[in-house]
């Protein structure tokens, strides 16, 4: 898959994900053809906003790099732009999760398990926004230091 029809397929899931409830909730920006900003905060700490940068090879056929920006700086480097739930690993700046491209590094055999392989049907931004967001909801315990 090309990188115009990946960018074609994500565009067009992201008006859709922009008509959403959910996205009442967000501030999407696409600052490059295959790149997501997202702020998002926990539903027990508003206040407390983070970006997320959601970066596809080819979409959706694969999953994204995901990291967390400093919106002040833009760097991708800071365990303190992270949030501390389950899978995020801040010091490695990394996730361990089925749904990055970060989570199948680290667990190769995740690509052919079917609890946790890559599932490329339906809207795969919105999927990925709303497990990040359930994410918050339900399993933050703070920024990293």
């Amino acid at each position: 898959m090309g990188a115009e029809f990946s960018a074609m397929n994500l565009g067009d899931d992201l008006a859709v994900v922009r008509t959403t409830e959910d996205a009442a909730r967000w501030e999407i920006i696409l600052p490059n053809p295959l790149e997501v900003f997202m702020t998002l905060s926990p539903a027990s700490a508003p206040d407390e906003l983070f970006q997320a940068r959601l970066l596809w090879s080819a979409y959706p056929t694969e999953p994204p790099s995901l990291k967390f920006r400093d919106p002040a700086t833009g760097a991708l480097d800071r365990p303190q732009a992270w949030p501390k739930v389950r899978g995020f690993r801040p010091a490695s700046l990394d996730a361990c999760v089925s749904y990055c491209a970060e989570g199948f590094a680290l667990h190769p055999e995740w690509r052919t398990d079917p609890r946790y392989r890559w599932e490329t049907r339906g809207n795969v931004l919105l999927k990925v926004l709303r497990t990040l967001q359930d994410e918050l909801d339900h399993h933050f315990t703070g920024r990293h230091p």
